[in-house]
């Protein structure tokens, strides 16, 4: 009688245990109904702000000499700068520094003086209303002699709206996939599970219309420095995760 007893709460055992591994596997088959895909939106924008960099190196026989000629050619730049109406504001001093020059001569290192250098930053708004602008300027300060202007780069002030419209355009290319594969799979789309959003600007230095730009520059200006300004690409991808059932 006790065998008996204990054969059936064996058996009972086994048959709850199998029923758990039942509906726990079944509960792991209907977690995995879910399809991840992503959708990448891009918006092309035309840049408004255009910013470079201007060096200036001087030599004198003395430090302060040396300064006081950088300072000079840095006060010629900033008067030039202010005078296309480029505020304060928009000029920043990146660096300073001072060294002492050496040339060799007759294998002998000779001091020949003191260096003084400045690097001022510039950032030029306005460049689609005044597509000239630029050029014009890069011309006048290339009045000023024994400089060098760098790192030429263009950029959009306000980008809000252009995100907002590539993320939408990446969650509708997203759920088109997503709605391909569960049709393809003889399923419908459900609700979306987790959605993760990455955002990145990419610069395309082929203005949109080079003609129409050409065009426009010439008719405003018959000579100096033509500087396009190309497009910014507003890029959103995001990463989906839908129920399928």
């Amino acid at each position: 009688m006790k065998i008996s007893t204990s054969i059936r709460s064996l058996v009972l055992v086994v048959i709850i245990g199998l029923f758990m591994t039942s509906c726990a596997s079944t509960g792991i088959l209907e977690r995995s109904r879910t399809v991840s895909v992503t959708g990448t939106g891009t918006v092309a924008v035309i840049p408004d702000l255009a910013s470079f960099s201007i060096s200036v190196s001087e030599l004198g026989e003395t430090t302060k000499e040396a300064q006081s000629k950088a300072n000079a050619k840095i006060g010629r730049l900033r008067e030039i700068i202010r005078a296309v109406g480029i505020e304060d504001k928009d000029l920043a001093t990146t660096s300073i520094g001072f060294w002492p020059e050496y040339k060799w001569i007759e294998n002998e290192q000779i001091l020949v003086g003191q260096r003084a250098s400045q690097n001022l930053y510039v950032t030029v708004r306005g460049i689609v209303e005044n597509p000239t602008i630029l050029g014009q300027l890069i011309d006048s300060i290339g009045e000023v002699g024994s400089i060098s202007v760098s790192s030429i780069s263009f950029s959009k002030e306000n980008t809000t709206e252009a995100y907002t419209t590539s993320r939408l355009l990446a969650m509708e290319k997203a759920m088109q996939k997503a709605q391909e594969y569960a049709k393809g799979g003889g399923m419908k789309l459900g609700k979306p599970l987790s959605i993760q959003d990455y955002a990145t600007t990419d610069y395309q230095p082929a203005p949109r219309n080079m003609a129409k730009a050409d065009a426009m520059y010439m008719a405003e200006s018959s000579y100096g420095t033509d500087i396009p300004t190309g497009e910014l690409s507003i890029i959103s991808t995001v990463s989906v995760v839908f129920e399928i059932h």
